[in-house]
């Protein structure tokens, strides 16, 4: 395999190493993964109730709960939240650089969906809140990718073979597998996984994960 062509590979394998998204029961599913965000002057960190008001030789000057506080380089910015029915948002961020114009985060989000029952469905051009998260999972034969439709159906001469995707039923190695649907009444599912192993009763994949509220 030529050099430039492991980049997909290495992605997935951080993918896995680092983030993921596991069932917490039967119906909720959480979404762990780093982030990155950047914030206008004047501007709420998406999702939240922390807002960018102002920028000193101080430091950043930012709104938490009502309470004005100045933020160094390096500084936290955590918040948790409800930002929509059924939805909890926890974020462990870090101040990466502020400016009068703008704010710039570093960290982590954890996003737990509750009630999910996935049917398929267009993505919203403009979400009121998104969120990309890259994801890893390892499925068993006749199990469905979670979040999606897309059930595992085994190994054949073909390659890793599934259920639920739109004609072409078979993945080799670095193949892609994608699902565009809804979690539950308000969230929404953008998903493109790249196949990394798979065997006559598991597939294993890794991907990013786009995660938005309805507008």
């Amino acid at each position: 395999m030529k050099k430039h062509g492991r980049g997909w590979l290495l992605v997935a394998i951080v993918a896995l190493a680092l983030s993921g998204c596991s069932g917490r029961g039967a119906e909720t599913l959480v979404y762990n993964g780093p982030t990155e965000q950047t914030v206008p002057m004047g501007q709420r960190v998406p999702g939240t109730d922390m807002q960018y008001v102002g920028y000193s030789d101080a430091g950043a000057e930012v709104i938490i709960a009502d309470q004005r506080s100045v933020k160094k380089v390096g500084d936290s910015l955590d918040w948790k939240g409800t930002p929509g029915a059924g939805v909890e948002v926890v974020l462990a961020q870090r101040i990466l650089a502020a400016n009068p114009e703008r704010l710039q985060t570093v960290g982590t989000v954890k996003i737990s969906v509750q009630d999910v029952s996935p049917v398929a469905a267009q993505y919203p051009d403009k979400p009121a809140l998104s969120y990309s998260v890259a994801v890893g999972y390892t499925v068993r034969k006749g199990s469905a990718i979670p979040g999606t439709l897309i059930k595992y159906a085994g190994k054949t001469e073909d390659g890793a073979q599934f259920e639920g995707v739109s004609g072409y039923p078979y993945r080799k190695m670095g193949d892609s597998v994608s699902w565009m649907g809804r979690l539950r009444s308000n969230v929404y599912l953008d998903t493109t996984l790249r196949v990394i192993a798979y065997g006559d009763d598991f597939v294993t994949l890794g991907g990013l994960a786009n995660i938005g509220l309805a507008p």
